[in-house]
C-alpha cells in the first residue's frame, strides 16, 4: 500500500519510470524508476495515496525494498546488545527531531534473539500518549509477504497451485483473454491494474468501507496494463485477489485465517488485521504533514488495503515473524526459497522481487526485505541473511523514512562507519568528463548533467523534474568519479573513467546511463 513523505521531511517526487516502484505503500504504478526531484510542494494525504505508486522514487518497497551502495566504509567490531541499545536510542533521537516526525517502533533480533524491542515518540500527538514496545503501528505492505507465505502454505497443504488460473478462484473477474496465474499475482507480473495507480477514482472512495465485489469494480474494465508474464509493476490489486484466493480456499475471512493459522498460534500478540471501527488499546495514530504543520492521516476504510496492507504490528512482532520464516517455521525451507527467488522476465531483466519479499543487497550484503507505507505510515523490515540480523521500523509520521532509521540501525548493528559526504569543488578535468547529455535506458529517461559555480547540476527529462546537485566526494574516492545527490546522500552516481556513462544507484537498485549526442 501507499504512503506520504519519505524523506526526512523533504518531500521528493519521482518520475514515473523509476527504479522501483509502488511506494513503501504507495509505490509502483509501472515500476517507477529514476531520479528524485527534490524540493516539490507536499502532495495533500488523500492525492499521495492515490499517486504514490506512480510518483515515488526507488527508496522503499511499499514497496518498497531497502539498500544503499557505499564507496568506502569501514568495519568496527559490532556492538554488545548495551552498546547497540545506547547507538539505536541515539539514531531515533536523531530522527524524532526532523520534520514530520511523531514515533517509532523498533525491534532488532540477532542470531535468533530479540535484543532491541522498543517504542520512541509519541503514539498519539493530540493526547502527549508515548509509544510504547507495545503500540501497534500501521504497515502497510509489508502485510503482503504474511500473504505470500498464506498463500504457500495453502500450496504446501495441496489446496492450490502456483500455476492456477485466477478464473478458478474469481470467475467473474474479467480476464481479456489472458492467463493470470497465482505465481504471476505474488510477483507482481500479472498484468492487471492496480487500484493504487487509479488516480482520483480511488482517492474518492478511500474513506469507505467497500465490499470485494466494490473494490474489483475499480479495476475491471481497466485494461490490462501489459500482457502477464511480460513486465514487472508492482500491484496491490493482486495482493488484494490473494487474500480472495485464500478466502475461497480456506471458507473462513483473511482476517480470521491470519489471526487463528499465524497471529495466535506464533505468538504475535501484538499482530492484527486493522480496523477503522474496532476499538484497540495501545494503537497509534497515524500523521502527515500540510502546509509545513503534522496533521492527522487521511481517512481510509481498511477494507481496501485489505491482504495488500491492512495489518498493524510492532517492531518486536515483526522480527520475530522474520526469524520464524527465514527458519522454516512458518513454510517449508522450499517454499521461502520460492520467495525469495526473484522472477526473471524474458527479456533477462532480474526484477529483484520474489513473492511479497524484494531481494537486494544492503552495503555489497545479501538483503532480504519489504517496505510498506500508508496513510500516516511507513515501515521497513530487513533481513540480512549473512550476518543473521532482522531489523524492523515502523514510523507513524509519513515524512519520517522508516527506511532510512533502519539503514542507520544497520550499519550500527555490523560496525559500519561510514565516510562524512563531502561536497568538493569539481576541477576543470572532472567538469569536462562528466557535463553533457546522458540516456538511461532502463528506465526511460534522459538527463542533463552541467558545471555552476564549481558544483556539478542534473536535471532530469520529464514533467516536474527539478535540476539539483550532485556533489563530488573527492578525487581520493572511487577514482573521483563519485558524486551524491544533495536531496539525498543514499542517491550515488559513479561516472566510468572515460566519461561516457555513469551508474546510477538508488534504494538498492542500479541503473546504467549512456552518454549521448546534445
Amino acid at each position: 500500500m501507499p504512503t506520504a513523505g519519505d524523506s526526512d521531511g523533504a518531500p521528493q517526487r519521482a518520475i514515473s519510470g523509476i527504479l522501483t516502484s509502488g511506494r513503501a505503500g504507495r509505490q509502483e504504478r509501472s515500476r517507477n524508476r529514476g531520479l528524485a526531484v527534490p524540493n516539490k510542494p507536499h502532495t495533500p494525504p488523500q492525492e499521495t495515496e492515490a499517486h504514490a505508486l506512480a510518483q515515488r522514487t526507488l527508496r522503499s518497497f511499499v514497496a518498497v525494498i531497502v539498500a544503499s551502495s557505499s564507496a568506502c566504509i569501514t568495519l568496527a567490531a559490532p556492538p554488545s546488545s548495551a552498546e547497540l541499545q545506547s547507538k539505536v536510542d541515539a539514531i531515533a533521537a536523531d530522527y524524532l527531531i526532523k520534520p514530520g516526525a511523531v514515533g517509532l517502533s523498533i525491534g532488532v533480533a540477532s542470531k535468533g534473539q530479540v535484543v532491541i524491542a522498543k517504542g520512541y515518540g509519541l503514539a498519539d500527538a493530540e493526547f502527549d500518549v508515548p509509544a510504547d514496545k507495545n503500540t501497534m503501528f500501521r504497515i502497510g505492505s509489508i502485510t503482503k509477504q504474511f500473504t505470500a507465505a498464506a498463500i504457500m502454505r495453502l500450496v504446501e497443504q495441496g489446496k492450490l497451485s502456483l500455476d492456477d488460473d485466477l478464473s478458478q478462484f474469481i470467475p467473474d473477474f474479467p480476464l481479456q483473454g489472458n492467463s493470470v496465474t497465482v505465481r504471476q499475482l505474488l510477483n507482481h507480473t500479472s498484468g492487471i491494474p492496480s487500484y493504487a495507480d487509479l488516480g482520483k477514482p480511488w482517492a474518492n472512495v478511500q474513506p469507505l468501507e467497500l465490499s470485494h465485489t466494490e473494490m474489483l469494480a475499480l479495476v475491471k474494465d481497466k485494461p490490462f496494463i501489459i500482457k502477464p508474464d511480460v513486465k514487472w509493476a508492482y500491484n496491490n490489486t493482486a495482493y488484494y485477489m490473494l487474500g480472495m484466493i485464500i478466502e475461497k480456499v480456506t471458507a473462513v475471512s483473511y482476517a480470521q485465517h491470519m489471526q487463528d493459522e499465524y497471529f495466535t498460534p506464533l505468538s504475535l500478540g501484538r499482530t492484527h488485521y486493522d480496523s477503522s471501527s474496532d476499538l484497540m488499546k495501545n494503537r497509534a495514530q497515524g500523521y502527515s504533514m500540510r502546509n509545513g504543520k503534522i496533521v492527522n492521516d487521511a481517512p481510509l476504510g481498511m477494507s481496501q488495503p485489505y491482504s495488500a496492507g491492512s495489518l498493524i504490528s510492532t517492531g518486536e512482532d515483526l522480527v520475530k515473524w522474520s526469524m520464524l520464516l527465514t527458519t522454516g517455521k512458518v513454510v517449508k525451507p522450499e517454499s521461502f526459497t520460492l520467495m525469495t527467488t526473484p522472477a526473471i522476465l524474458p527479456d533477462g531483466e532480474n526484477t529483484q522481487y520474489g513473492f511479497g519479499l524484494g531481494v537486494k543487497e544492503w552495503e555489497d550484503r545479501p538483503c532480504i526485505s519489504h517496505g510498506g507505507g500508508i496513510h500516516g505510515f511507513n515501515s521497513m523490515l530487513m533481513y540480512l541473511p549473512k550476518e543473521d540480523v532482522h531489523i524492523a521500523v515502523i514510523s507513524n509520521g509519513e515524512p519520517l523514512s522508516s527506511g532510512k532509521v533502519a539503514n542507520a540501525i544497520a550499519s550500527a548493528a555490523l560496525g559500519i562507519e561510514k565516510p562524512a559526504i563531502r561536497n568538493e569543488s569539481i576541477s576543470p578535468e572532472v567538469t569536462k568528463r562528466i557535463t553533457g547529455k546522458y540516456r538511461l535506458d532502463q528506465i526511460g529517461l534522459d538527463c542533463k548533467i552541467w558545471e555552476e559555480g564549481g558544483k556539478a547540476m542534473l536535471q532530469a527529462s520529464g514533467e516536474g523534474q527539478g535540476a539539483f546537485a550532485i556533489q563530488w566526494q573527492g578525487a581520493d574516492v572511487n577514482g573521483g568519479n563519485e558524486f551524491r545527490a544533495s536531496f539525498d546522500a543514499d542517491v550515488k552516481l559513479v561516472f566510468t573513467d572515460d566519461g561516457q556513462g555513469f551508474t546510477l544507484f538508488q534504494g538498492g537498485g542500479r541503473v546504467a546511463a549512456k552518454r549521448i549526442a546534445e
